[in-house]
């Protein structure tokens, strides 16, 4: 997808997981920020510790182990900067996103097996203790997130 925000991206460390991404630049809110790319793979074919997304009830993005992407490499948080505001895999501003401010989006936003779960330190104030399937949050919390959830989900 052409003018997206990716430009003004860097991956880093992150004290949330690992390595994370970061704007090099304010980013507006509704700004386009990256496109979410990899290998379209049953869930079948998706193993402990790949980094995937799903993206329909049996079809997951998964990470190009060849290819590696900024996206594959953005947090979760339950109070995430960046959704899928159209539904597509393009990651949106949800507000603006400060200077040297990591990216966090939702996972709760995509998966959608049922029972699914792990414990969430994301240490936001909004944080429901562990992220776990769409299906599986109360309506509640669906409803606050249904702004920005993928369009299998809608």
């Amino acid at each position: 997808m052409e003018n997206t925000a990716e430009s003004q991206l860097v991956m880093g460390e992150s004290p949330a997981h690992g390595k994370g991404v970061y704007a090099l630049e304010l980013i507006g809110k509704g700004r386009a920020v990256i496109e979410c790319r990899g290998i379209l793979r049953h869930k079948d074919e998706v193993v402990e510790g790949m980094r995937a997304l799903q993206v329909g009830p049996e079809t997951y993005l998964a990470e190009d182990p060849e290819n590696p992407r900024m996206d594959d490499f953005i947090n979760h948080s339950c109070s995430p900067n960046v959704g899928f505001i159209e539904g597509n895999l393009v990651l949106y501003a949800l507000r603006d996103i400060e200077k040297e401010e990591e990216l966090f989006w939702d996972y709760s936003t995509s998966i959608n097996e049922k029972g699914w779960a792990i414990d969430c330190g994301c240490g936001s104030a909004n944080c429901r203790g562990k992220i776990q399937s769409y299906c599986d949050l109360t309506p509640a919390q669906q409803a606050s997130i249904r702004g920005y959830i993928l369009a299998y989900l809608r």
